[in-house]
């Protein structure tokens, strides 16, 4: 499984059986597109890929997510080879974190600064964030260290015990 960064504020999610981006502006091949703040019409999107724009549970290309909505924004929780993923804006996971599980990975998408502190909360392995104001958010988030990368690959065996920080730029 490999999450990557795409653009300021598109990520990639790669696993074994299927790709999928996250507000993509680029025209690759993806079997899904999960929309956080953009419109379908905003977006650029290969003929083939499945847009998920509503809440509700899918399954693309074997990988079985579901989305919720929080006000006007969706959180998307995703199992990618067997590595649980949540992923959503950190102003939308912090007003409904109380009703989310526990995911091995949270990707908190920073549009404005804000306290991540909830986060530990359902974070079991990596703690991610990206978007423009990502790096103010890491650096209030309370962890000695905070590791920047590009690209983040794992495997469920090869997650870290300690929650990590991770800054996606």
């Amino acid at each position: 499984m490999e999450i990557a960064v795409l653009s300021k504020f598109g990520l990639r999610i790669k696993g074994k059986r299927a790709t999928f981006a996250v507000d993509p502006q680029d025209k690759s091949a993806y079997e899904a597109i999960l929309l956080l703040n953009k419109k379908q019409e905003e977006i650029a999107k290969s003929e083939n890929a499945v847009v998920v724009e509503g809440p509700g549970e899918y399954e693309i290309g074997g990988i079985k997510m579901s989305a919720l909505r929080a006000e006007s924004a969706l959180i998307y929780s995703l199992h990618v080879d067997n590595v649980s993923i949540l992923i959503g804006n950190l102003s939308s996971l912090e007003k409904i974190y109380s009703k989310l599980q526990e995911h091995n990975i949270v990707i908190a998408n920073c549009l404005e600064s804000g306290n991540a502190s909830f986060i530990t909360s359902i974070a079991q392995n990596v703690v991610m964030f990206c978007g423009e104001k990502a790096a103010e958010v890491a650096n209030s988030f309370g962890k000695e260290s905070v590791k920047t990368m590009s690209k983040y690959s794992s495997t469920k065996d090869k997650l870290p015990a300690e929650v990590e920080t991770i800054l996606l730029q």
